[in-house]
């Protein structure tokens, strides 16, 4: 069995939670497992998916929705956990689909606005920024990182840890597509209930924006090797993550 596949966590009522240990860093070391969970909002959670939450260790919600999102779905109560939401989007002119007025943002969104919206993810936000620094004190770990699908904003999120974690870009890209699989139940349902609404092409525009697409990731990946020549110069720059910091940062995490 695949490691991506023996990390989902399935809950009833919540897609695409992922523990994110057992990837190998670059040294041969792994991630720990229970420390840095993915997912897509938990809102939703039945009274059985709330007792298996409670067995993980989860200290930490951090959320990179709007505050419509949030508002529209909240987190469940957990009295133990600390809750951070940031939104994570930065300066994009699109709603979020999920707020009030994105009904029509897989019409309007194009593939290109995409990529773009993912190049510009990593630089200069708030969200991000306070993601690092939280991962960077161990008593804030077991954290559950999430906007409301997972793939987008805890994508980026994600490949930033994993990064930062020194696990190869290549490891990053496949857990980043391994949503594609966690999320296909609930892009069908999606489709069928717009499918009326929307012409073949509009249609696959939304599976488009949908999936996760190895050219959206790319997109950061290259801009931060545009901008600093490296992701090491970029971790450092925008994460203050010097040599340092990322080697306690891993020996925390990593076995």
């Amino acid at each position: 069995m695949k490691q991506f596949d023996m990390n989902i966590i399935p809950f009833e009522a919540v897609y695409n939670f992922r523990d994110m240990g057992g990837y190998k860093s670059r040294d041969g070391r792994a991630v720990k497992n229970g420390l840095i969970y993915r997912s897509a909002a938990l809102g939703k959670m039945t009274k059985s998916d709330k007792e298996r939450f409670e067995t993980l260790g989860v200290k930490t919600i951090f959320d990179y929705r709007d505050n419509h999102e949030a508002q529209n779905n909240p987190n469940p109560i957990f009295p133990y956990a600390n809750y951070i939401q940031i939104p994570a989007k930065g300066n994009h002119a699109f709603e979020m689909p999920t707020n009030a007025g994105g009904k029509d943002f897989y019409k309007v969104v194009s593939t290109e606005m995409f990529r773009e919206f993912y190049a510009q993810m990593p630089f200069n936000n708030a969200s991000f920024k306070e993601l690092i620094a939280t991962i960077q004190q161990p008593e804030n770990l077991g954290l559950v990182h999430h906007c409301a699908v997972g793939k987008d904003r805890t994508g980026i999120g994600s490949a930033l840890i994993l990064l930062a974690l020194d696990v190869p870009e290549e490891t990053i890209m496949e857990d980043y597509l391994d949503t594609n699989v966690h999320l296909r139940p609930l892009v069908e349902r999606m489709a069928l209930t717009i499918q009326q609404d929307y012409s073949d092409q509009e249609l696959q525009q939304f599976y488009a924006l949908m999936s996760a697409r190895e050219d959206y990731l790319q997109a950061a990946f290259d801009e931060m090797d545009n901008r600093y020549g490296s992701k090491a110069a970029f971790l450092e720059q925008e994460f203050g993550l010097t040599t340092e910091k990322r080697k306690q940062l891993q020996d925390y995490c990593l076995l």
